[in-house]
């Protein structure tokens, strides 16, 4: 089989065109994929049992604030993973409201989703699980609202004061 010179070169292109958007395909994370299970559900009480124990003071105002994303977003059913959070400004709310800062160097896995709302806005998810342990647990959920511009960032400001405990 003899291929010229151009024809070579165009293959390259277009098999490192497909490797890179390969590697965008975000890996499936067990642990990850249950707690978006028990989200898009209304497992809350399943969900918030999936945290590190002693990471929250309060599990049931966690499984209260998980309600509440879902009652002022409804965008857990349409989550689904992504590489990586969008670029641009965004505000965030974290879930639970952690005790304490995470010591330095800890290590941990972050899987990213996005969604619709239900008024049709972007919501963004990071969900931070343990990776020290043999069954992983989540250490922190933080929702991102975009704020890229003024009516963007009344709207994440509103529902961060609306959603927080």
């Amino acid at each position: 089989m003899k291929i010229g010179f151009l024809s070579a070169c165009a293959l390259i292109i277009c098999m490192s065109f497909t490797a890179h958007a390969a590697s965008d395909v975000p890996t499936p994370v067990p642990a990850a994929d249950r707690f978006i299970d028990a989200l898009k559900h209304q497992r809350f009480k399943e969900a918030t049992a999936m945290f590190t124990p002693g990471q929250t003071d309060d599990s049931l105002a966690t499984e209260r604030t998980l309600k509440k994303i879902d009652e002022k977003l409804g965008g857990f059913s349409t989550m689904h993973p992504i590489s990586h959070l969008s670029d641009g400004e965004s505000i965030k709310l974290e879930v639970p409201a952690l005790k304490t800062v995470a010591p330095k160097g800890r290590k941990f896995r972050q899987v990213v989703y996005a969604s619709t709302a239900s008024d049709g806005e972007p919501v963004y998810y990071e969900l931070d699980l343990s990776t020290d342990d043999t069954q992983p647990q989540v250490m922190s959920f933080g929702v991102h609202f975009p704020a890229t511009d003024a009516r963007l960032t009344a709207r994440a400001i509103y529902l961060v004061k609306v959603i927080s405990p």
